[in-house]
């Protein structure tokens, strides 16, 4: 058989060329080192490819850029030349590692000039030229036992780091240092040289052990495991210009460790805006936004940049106060605003929130919102970004009440009511909004209650609606629903009251089952209670009671008929006539049922009190000048004075309007017949105007707060009442006002009173 011929092709390539090309990234350990001048220092390259694996074939380039500072040989070792700090880089064609160096002092003693200098590096046959005992702490007496610091050690994939030896006593208190030597018993995992350099080679959990020359050992895991890193600051970091701050790079799922900075290499995208420094340093240069991004141990992450204009002065909602009060589980709104120079707002200016005793208060950033703990003084102070930039507020926080706009309410059917809720000081004044409210109706038939406090009158009724607020604390409402216009009719056989809609005329609901008379009507301002006059106990007498008819209970208690009831402004008190002192005369009485003060002291009658709106006026009708006018007095009783002074016709039944203005009935004579007209007039200027024709008999009126409606009590015919409900015209004239409708009565069925819900 004829042997075959075979051919082998054996292809040469330059090795150094190709693991150059398979480097993905270079890293020098330790990443610092401190030499004094004529001291040399070992620096350790290791070159990684792209999965992470150390390419241990590799050949570095050395080179320092400062020479005059710091020179390195082409085995790694750095020689202190001068005082100063110089950077020292590894290379291998495009990948770069770098170690800062600084130089400190003069030459070590012992250093003789033009004598070799003392090194600490490794020589390059591996033996010798290491210090022994680095980074041991001075100390005295015999080691028992060795520990490293720190214990365990967790790395990337390519990273390093250094570990320390610790000679120590039995009490844990420093021996005198020992030399060491140490080693890795998972090389593959990861190398550590003699001066304690660990740099991490694969995945896993390795072990680097430490010996001493007495024979005593440690030991610590090297866990190497791939993971994210991150950038520390939150994106965005804000600074004004010329603002230095500095960044980190940690290793979340590593309890959040910081890696060396010069592990990392820092970039800007935009110099002119923001400046990094190798080791992640940033200076704001001019305003505007740029990105930081951050490479190294195979990953890149990035950081938004905002460098906003400088800020002038700081504006702030509330203003200053001596104190702001706070109450416990309530909340106060604060709002901060940086404005430039040329006072425009700088919304991207931080402000840095600080509350001086947490235990008291807490404040929100996000929502500018302090609220209370517990009681005490203390302050909230916000910063801004510049030198006397600064507010500070003193907060006193208090065991503050809930206070709600109305604490009794009378509502006519399908009306609506916004409850709102405050905190008040110990005072009981109100010191600022209540949140986090929740509000509950105990009779939602009658009144239902919304969830920002809004009251609905769903049917007729009594109702409790209560607010809760964070911190225990309640407020309570009592709501009536009642019909809007109340009247006195004999529908039973004997006077009584009726409550009605002005939508549905035609349905009377009894209000109380008096058992003997019931007239003269009169709302609290509120609506919550009725006053009225009652014969039940042998003459008539004031009543109040709730608007539902509950709670009835006697006001006055004197001879004479007591009559023509008018609350106050203030619903406290109630203004009437009596005789009791012989001509009628007008009196005021709290509701709490002490005693009548006399207000009116004239030999005439005075008589129909009606209080204003303002509480600072009564208005009454007297004769003490020969004929019925209307005057006016204060609350108080003085400074008496006639408002209408008219011979030829009556005033009478004054009632005071919402707006403050007062109408009243005027009757005269006009050939021959009675003339009534309700007028109303204006309290500073004393100009009137009607509200009425004159085609109608009136004996008495009531007039809703309004002023859009008027219950006209007219003789229909001799000894005979009826209620006519007539709207009044836009701009309260009687002209274009709509026709009187009369309430449908029943047989001899008579109404003499009339009052309207406010």
């Amino acid at each position: 058989m004829t042997p075959r011929a075979v051919v082998i092709w054996i292809t040469f390539a330059l090795p150094g060329r190709a693991v150059a090309q398979n480097v993905s990234e270079v890293q020098v350990a330790p990443p610092t080192v401190t030499v004094k001048v004529g001291e040399r220092s070992g620096l350790l390259a290791t070159a990684f490819d792209r999965a992470g694996n150390v390419i241990p074939t590799v050949r570095f380039i050395w080179s320092s850029n400062n020479v005059s500072v710091a020179k390195v040989d082409n085995d790694g070792t750095v020689t202190g030349v001068a005082g100063g700090v110089a950077i020292v880089e590894a290379r291998v064609g495009p990948r770069r590692g770098q170690a800062a160096v600084q130089v400190i002092g003069a030459p070590s003693a012992g250093t003789q000039a033009g004598a070799p200098p003392q090194t600490t590096a490794r020589p390059t046959d591996g033996t010798g030229g290491v210090d022994p005992l680095a980074g041991q702490p001075p100390g005295t007496g015999p080691a028992s036992v060795m520990r490293i610091e720190p214990p365990t050690v967790y790395l990337l994939p390519s990273e390093n780091t250094r570990v320390v030896p610790r000679a120590l006593k039995d009490d844990g208190s420093p021996a005198a240092p020992v030399a060491v030597t140490w080693k890795s018993l998972r090389p593959d995992i990861a190398s550590v040289d003699q001066n304690g350099v660990i740099v991490a080679l694969s995945a896993g959990q390795g072990t680097v052990q430490v010996t001493s020359s007495t024979g005593l050992t440690a030991t610590a895991p090297v866990v190497v495991q791939p993971s994210d890193i991150a950038i520390q600051e939150p994106s965005p970091v804000t600074l004004g210009p010329n603002d230095v701050d500095t960044l980190h790079v940690i290793v979340p799922g590593q309890g959040n460790r910081v890696v060396s900075p010069l592990t990392m290499q820092w970039a800007s995208a935009d110099p002119n805006v923001a400046r990094v420094s190798l080791t992640g340093v940033v200076t704001a240069v001019a305003p505007g936004k740029t990105t930081l991004s951050v490479s190294g141990l195979l990953q890149t992450k990035s950081v938004d940049i905002v460098v906003h204009k400088t800020v002038a002065q700081l504006t702030v909602i509330p203003v200053f106060k001596t104190e702001v009060p706070l109450p416990i589980q309530g909340t106060a709104k604060f709002q901060v605003t940086a404005v430039a120079p040329d006072g425009t707002p700088v919304p991207e200016a931080p402000i840095r929130w600080s509350v001086g005793d947490t235990s008291l208060a807490s404040f929100d950033p996000a929502t500018g919102s302090l609220t209370g703990k517990k009681a005490g003084k203390t302050t909230l102070t916000a910063r801004g970004p510049g030198l006397g930039l600064v507010a500070t507020w003193q907060i006193r926080v208090i065991a503050a009440a809930l206070k709600l706009s109305a604490t009794r309410l009378g509502l006519p059917l399908n009306r609506r009511y916004g409850l709102r809720a405050s905190f008040a000081d110990e005072t009981g004044t109100v010191i600022g909004p209540a949140t986090a409210v929740t509000f509950a109706s105990d009779n939602p038939p009658a009144v239902a209650v919304a969830e920002d406090g809004t009251i609905s009158a769903t049917g007729y009724g009594h109702a409790r609606v209560t607010a809760s607020a964070p911190g225990g604390k309640h407020a309570v409402v009592e709501v009536f629903v009642q019909g809007e216009i109340v009247v006195a009719s004999s529908r039973s056989g004997r006077l009584q009251l009726y409550a009605a809609e002005r939508a549905n005329l035609a349905q009377l609901r009894k209000v109380l089952d008096d058992s003997s008379t019931a007239a003269e009507p009169a709302y609290s301002p509120d609506g919550s209670r009725l006053a009225f006059v009652s014969t039940r106990d042998g003459q008539p007498e004031i009543y109040v009671m709730d608007a539902d008819g509950t709670s009835p209970s006697r006001l006055t208690n004197a001879p004479g008929a007591d009559g023509a009831p008018s609350f106050t402004a203030d619903g406290r008190a109630v203004v009437f006539h009596s005789p009791r002192t012989g001509h009628r005369q007008i009196f005021v009485q709290p509701i709490t049922g002490s005693d009548a003060i006399q207000l009116t002291q004239e030999p005439s009658e005075n008589s129909q009190p009606s209080a204003s709106p303002d509480g600072e006026t009564i208005a009454f009708v007297s004769n003490r000048d020969g004929s019925d006018d209307i005057w006016l007095m204060s609350r108080d009783g003085s400074n008496q004075r006639n408002f209408t002074k008219s011979p030829q016709v009556k005033e009478k039944s004054p009632h005071f309007m919402r707006d403050g203005s007062l109408a009243f009935l005027l009757e005269g004579k006009d050939g021959g017949r009675t003339v009534t007209q309700v007028v109303k007039a204006d309290l500073a200027s004393g100009r009137a105007a009607p509200l009425t024709g004159t085609d109608l008999v009136i004996t008495d009126f009531a007039v809703s707060p309004g002023g859009d409606l008027l219950a006209l009590v007219v003789n229909v015919q001799k000894n005979v009442q009826k209620i006519f409900i007539q709207p009044v015209a836009t701009g309260g004239g009687a002209a274009g006002g709509g026709a009187p409708v009369a309430i449908p009565t029943t047989g001899a069925e008579q109404m003499v009173a009339a009052t309207f819900m406010p």
